[in-house]
């Protein structure tokens, strides 16, 4: 029975960077980079919004089934290749936790932050998935702060989305300066698996400026 084939759609200095570091800390399994230029429109292509009909980047595809949305994404990579145990098996009670950050990075992190880069204040805290930023941004930080990573010693997909989204809130300057957060993105970009995902994507991005 033949392998069903797995396609990575990437955008260098995207979100989807998190999904290329999430396959070098997966040991790199076989599959196809197809990488969309943004400035050209290919993400808004009709063959493209057939497998993410947002036009938005990462997406993948596993046996021609596309699979959207980084968390959902990271979910099922770290559960298609177990051997690199980044996501605790069923049954396992970390797998509670593990699953909580990662829908919680969407859920209200990203949000929250959204919200507040276009200053929308709102209304009725009762009524919004992450109920307000400051509670958002303190259950963040205690998620982040008991580590080093977001189940303790062990390292999981979760740190990688949770871990891509920290780092991206600080380089625009969306989350306010605390040291747990500074010392997470310390230990994250420190992985050699990060730093082999920034090293190919800068590769990427200069093969496409040229």
């Amino acid at each position: 029975m033949a392998t069903p084939k797995l396609v990575h759609y990437h955008a260098p200095q995207t979100r989807s960077f998190a999904i290329r570091w999430l396959l070098e800390e997966l040991g790199s399994p076989p599959h196809e980079l197809k990488v969309l230029n943004m400035k050209k429109g290919e993400h808004k292509t009709p063959e493209y919004l057939a497998v993410n009909p947002m036009g938005k980047v990462p997406a993948i595809t596993h046996g021609g089934v596309p699979v959207t949305e980084v968390g959902a994404i990271a979910i099922y990579l770290a559960d298609l290749f177990p051997e690199a145990q980044l996501a605790p098996a069923i049954g396992d009670t970390a797998r509670g936790t593990y699953l909580r950050w990662i829908v919680f990075n969407h859920g209200a992190i990203e949000p929250a932050i959204a919200d507040r880069w276009r200053k929308i204040e709102p209304s009725m805290a009762s009524a919004m998935s992450y109920g307000t930023y400051d509670a958002t941004v303190d259950t963040l930080s205690g998620a982040v702060s008991g580590g080093p990573y977001i189940l303790g010693e062990r390292f999981s997909a979760a740190d990688v989305v949770v871990g891509s989204a920290v780092r991206w809130m600080t380089l625009f300057k969306l989350l306010p300066e605390r040291p747990e957060f500074t010392s997470y993105i310390e230990r994250l970009t420190s992985r050699p698996a990060f730093k082999s995902a920034m090293a190919k994507d800068e590769e990427l991005v200069r093969a496409l400026a040229s």
